[in-house]
């Protein structure tokens, strides 16, 4: 059903659901490595640690500034 219901959008300059399917997005992505798994993940580790340790500096700083 989805197949007959594809409206040709040109040049409207706007992304609609009547525009794109996720097949039609998706259909020209590369293969994700390995590599880009290990990068994604550690980068989400870091940013977990620095999220961590702004939460405990920031506390703590407006402690000692009040007093």
């Amino acid at each position: 059903m989805a197949e007959e219901k594809k409206k040709e959008v040109h040049g409207t300059g706007s992304l609609s659901a009547d525009a794109l399917e996720a097949e039609d997005v998706l259909s020209g992505a590369e293969p994700w490595e390995p590599w880009e798994t290990k990068l994604v993940v550690g980068s989400f580790i870091v940013a977990f640690i620095i999220l961590l340790i702004g939460l405990f500096i920031v506390p703590t700083s407006i402690i000692n500034a009040g007093g």
